[in-house]
C-alpha cells in the first residue's frame, strides 16, 4: 500500500527547503541516520515532533524524531538509505559481520588495529 501522507518540509531562514526523509522512534536512531548521511556528504538535520514535549514517546508519528535533508539531496539520500537497508537485510546473522558506512564487513580478530 502506498504512503499517501503529505511530505513534511521545513523552510530555513536562508530559504532552503528541507524535506523529511526518515523518522525514528528515538534521538539516538535519528542521529545515526543523520551521521550516515553526513558521512556520505549530505547535510542532515534532526527535528523532534512538536507534540513530543507534552506526550509520551510511544504515540506513533507524534513521538517520532524526524530526519531532514535539503530538497535537492532528497533523491540521493533516499537511495543511500534504501541501499543501506538492503545491505542490512543481506547480512549473515553471525557475530563476525558488522555494518559500516561502507556496507557489510567481516571482523578479522587477527588483523592489526588501525591507527587514528
Amino acid at each position: 500500500m502506498a504512503d499517501n501522507s503529505p511530505v513534511r518540509t521545513i523552510q530555513t531562514e536562508d530559504g532552503t527547503t528541507l524535506v523529511e526523509i526518515a523518522s525514528a522512534s528515538n534521538s539516538d536512531e535519528a542521529e545515526l541516520i543523520c551521521g550516515f548521511l553526513e558521512n556520505e556528504g549530505i547535510p542532515a538535520r534532526v527535528e523532534h515532533a512538536d507534540a513530543r514535549s507534552i506526550l509520551p514517546t510511544n504515540l506513533g508519528q507524534l513521538g517520532d524524531v524526524r530526519v531532514y535533508v535539503a530538497q535537492e539531496d532528497e533523491e540521493r539520500a533516499l537511495a543511500l538509505l534504501g541501499q543501506r537497508e538492503q545491505d542490512f537485510e543481506r547480512l549473515d546473522d553471525d557475530a563476525e559481520t558488522v555494518v559500516t558506512d561502507e556496507g557489510a564487513a567481516d571482523i578479522d580478530e587477527n588483523a592489526p588495529a588501525e591507527k587514528e
